[in-house]
């Protein structure tokens, strides 16, 4: 799980995009979609002076106010919600040419999951403009059970395709039992979730995920099966062990005061030539695998080297 910072320029700004792109399409779709004068006057009252919190309320304060409504409404009102506030079909389109998904996950510029660290999500256009790829917006509140929230900022996690269908699905996700991507901070999160590995034979080895007994972060990872997944990647500690070899204190020592003096080539630029990976917290989000190469270097010693830089 890694840590959206919201207090970053450009996602300051993708949070004021998404308001301003939304704000008019959605008032639109409110006068031509609720027609019906119990329904109009339903909107007038419930939803219309809220759209603001609706769009880019918190996340305690979107999940409180879809609980309110949901404890009001009706099947028709909740009908009239799914056809107004509609993500598949209509958020989601390719062929959309107002605001949408595509807009949303540019102005984020998060290249990797949030959740597993370890897909590449980059959203991609081709010179003409025309939609290739992005990452998939996981509704952190389900919205088949709060479909108020299905265009909610803090609501649209973005994630690859395995977390958010094949793993999350449509499981629920609690504020009090699991870490939220914009609410808990980033040093919280990576203090508590340690990876570290183990031996299983001769040349083959397994992850361990380390997280206090019964904390938000231990359910986390059960929830998102991290350490199953990460399983998948012991291919990655043999190479990490055998740079470990290549990358010696000695040699490292020579790489900078010898091959590389002179050069304006920084220890974190070098980390991240020799690794693949950032070694700044705050860069996890960049290149996939970021957090766990992190924590298995500093087990096999190699990150002393960079302790100027931790």
């Amino acid at each position: 799980m890694m840590y959206i910072d919201k207090s970053l320029d450009r996602i300051i700004k993708a949070e004021q995009l998404h308001y301003s792109g939304l704000i008019d399409q959605l008032y639109e779709r409110i006068d031509s979609k609720i027609t019906d004068p119990k329904s109009v006057q339903l909107f007038d009252f419930f939803i219309n002076p809220f759209l603001d919190i609706i769009i880019n309320g918190s996340p305690s304060e979107i999940i409180k106010f879809s609980k309110e409504i949901n404890l009001i409404a009706n099947e028709k009102f909740i009908d009239d919600i799914k056809s107004v506030f509609q993500y598949k079909g209509w958020f989601d389109q390719k062929k959309k040419t107002l605001y949408d998904a595509y807009d949303l996950a540019k102005n984020l510029d998060i290249p990797v999951c949030t959740y597993c660290n370890r897909m590449y999500t980059k959203t991609v256009f081709d010179e003409e403009g025309e939609k290739i790829t992005r990452p998939t917006f996981d509704h952190w509140f389900a919205k088949d059970d709060h479909p108020l929230l299905a265009l909610s900022f803090y609501n649209l996690i973005p994630s690859c395709n395995i977390c958010n269908s094949s793993v999350k699905g449509k499981k629920e996700l609690s504020l009090g039992e699991h870490f939220h991507p914009y609410i808990d901070l980033g040093k919280e999160i990576n203090k508590q979730i340690v990876f570290s590995y183990y031996n299983k034979k001769l040349k083959s080895f397994g992850f361990n995920v380390r997280t206090p007994k019964d904390s938000k972060a231990e359910k986390t990872v059960k929830f998102f099966k991290l350490k199953e997944i990460y399983e998948t990647h012991e291919d990655e500690i043999s190479d990490l062990l055998r740079l470990k070899d290549v990358y010696s204190d000695k040699y490292l020592q020579m790489l900078r005061k010898n091959i590389l003096k002179g050069t304006s080539i920084s220890d974190k630029e070098i980390y991240r030539l020799a690794f693949g990976t950032h070694i700044d917290d705050a860069q996890f989000d960049r290149r996939p695998l970021s957090k766990m190469k992190k924590d298995i270097l500093e087990e096999l010693g190699i990150l002393k080297y960079f302790k100027n830089e931790l």
